[in-house]
């Protein structure tokens, strides 16, 4: 393993460097082994929206998404932190609406959509409405009320945080979670071990057949409907896209970042000491630059999004962002 200081990333104004950012980073192989480092691997993170992939584990090995005949757009929906466009908000709607429920049974707040702020706050603009869907589609197979099903005590997500402890290895309990954005509870663990979460997704070394099963199924879902995952212009929807299938990204708030790489056995998983979204996504680029993690033709796509070059109300270029 080879460990290095954290990342910094660098915002300029002419000549000089302006603001910088430090980002921790673990880049770990499907084993379960850490290749390289950035930072403090150990770092306490709360992974929050990065981990909607192995929350959603428990929907479908659980036999949840067979009974209520998901698709796998919905199951791309439970793993999304969308932008609230209307194709979002219309499957969620149509999602609760089989259930023989609406919005009015989500626990995740309004939110404004991301791609209109100025437009109202609605529950199924949040962007983890999907999510909470998924959440009470789990309820109702476990026949347990949906009502309270954000409590950390409540069944469904004491199965979901089970299953996301055993994912990531460590002991979770209501007392190692906070309260997200959204009110579920993310549980607050070691950069290293939200990078052994998503390791084990990806390799499904270890997992019994219904788990793998679970893993393959999220990663195919999210890789097919990557325009649910994200939105218009967004990372995660536009990496996934332009790679393809090969990558799959979701962002979490506060700096975080989780990207998975079959073909070339890789995770890597980010934290921005300062919870910057914009020094999560250039060290992102950096990483799968520098590790040549995926093709020219996909980083020149993202790098408009994750190394823009910065500028005034005028439209004139005053710096960039730099790694």
């Amino acid at each position: 393993m080879a460990t290095h200081p954290p990342l910094s990333v660098e915002v300029t104004r002419g000549p000089s460097v302006e603001s910088r950012h430090d980002v921790h980073a673990v880049i770990m192989n499907g084993r379960g082994e850490v290749v390289e480092s950035f930072g403090d691997q150990k770092r306490p993170t709360f992974p929050r929206s990065c981990i909607k992939p192995l929350q959603s584990i428990a929907l479908v090995e659980s036999g949840a998404a067979d009974a209520f005949h998901l698709s796998e757009a919905e199951l791309a929906l439970a793993c999304a932190s969308h932008s609230g466009e209307e194709k979002h908000t219309t499957a969620v709607a149509e999602w609760l609406k089989r259930l023989g429920l609406d919005e009015a049974v989500l626990e995740c707040g309004a939110q404004a959509p991301y791609a209109s702020p100025s437009s109202m706050a609605t529950v199924l603009c949040n962007n983890c409405s999907g999510k909470h869907t998924g959440m009470v589609t789990l309820a109702l197979f476990m026949k347990e009320s949906p009502k309270g099903y954000t409590n950390a005590m409540h069944p469904v997500q004491k199965r979901i945080l089970d299953t996301v402890g055993e994912m990531c290895g460590v002991s979770i309990s209501p007392s190692t979670c906070g309260i997200d954005g959204c009110s579920a509870p993310n549980p607050c663990m070691p950069l290293e071990n939200i990078a052994r979460g998503f390791s084990v997704f990806m390799s499904q070394d270890g997992l019994s057949s219904v788990r793998a099963d679970a893993c393959r199924r999220l990663y195919k879902a999210m890789t097919e409907y990557p325009g649910l995952v994200g939105g218009t212009g967004r990372l995660d929807t536009v990496l996934i896209g332009a790679a393809k299938g090969k990558i799959l990204c979701k962002v979490g708030a506060e700096g975080v970042y989780a990207c998975v790489v079959p073909e070339k056995d890789r995770v890597i998983v980010i934290k921005a000491e300062d919870g910057a979204s914009r020094a999560a996504q250039a060290a992102l680029y950096s990483l799968l630059e520098k590790f040549n993690l995926t093709d020219s033709e996909v980083l020149d796509v993202i790098r408009p999004i994750t190394l823009p070059v910065q500028k005034n109300w005028r439209g004139t270029e005053v710096g960039v962002i730099r790694v």
